[in-house]
């Protein structure tokens, strides 16, 4: 009888027509990139406005993985070489990313390089054999390479 009163006392104070439940679930986000390689020549600057046109950025290399995986592509695709967002426009000799103006990343310089030869002051990534970067004047045309950073999730556990 105990149990009954309860029972409607509950649905008095809720209303007859709610149900709670109690759900708890485990999510598991995962960050990726989506990588847009363009075949069309572009200074450095205009590069960069047609990536944040796009949604994106010109690419950040983050690691040795990410590095080999965007020369791969270039070679797949017969490029010899495209724009990063890598630069020091800011300050003579201080190479950072656009993105964030961040300064870690991964940095695979050509041997000799950066050298600065003629006021250089942006990285395009070589894709011939010694894959590395290349300091190169902002003015000079190159194809270029937009990174746009998504977020998925992959699972949903429920218990």
């Amino acid at each position: 009888m105990l149990k009954l009163a309860f029972g409607l006392m509950l649905i008095a104070v809720c209303g007859a027509s709610t149900i709670q439940l109690l759900r708890v679930r485990t999510t598991k986000t995962v960050y990726t990139s989506q990588y847009t390689i363009h075949r069309k020549a572009y200074n450095w600057l205009q590069a960069r406005a047609e990536c944040i046109r796009c949604g994106g950025h010109l690419v950040t290399i983050n690691d040795v993985a990410e590095h080999f995986f965007l020369t791969r592509a270039l070679q797949r695709y017969k490029i010899r070489s495209a724009w990063t967002g890598l630069n020091d426009r800011a300050k003579e000799g201080d190479y950072r990313w656009d993105r964030f103006n961040a300064v870690g990343g991964y940095k695979r310089w050509c041997k000799g390089e950066p050298n600065n030869l003629g006021n250089e002051d942006a990285a395009e990534l070589f894709a011939h054999t010694s894959s590395c970067l290349n300091d190169l004047g902002i003015h000079h045309k190159r194809f270029f390479i937009c990174e746009v950073n998504v977020h998925k999730t992959l699972s949903v556990k429920t218990v």
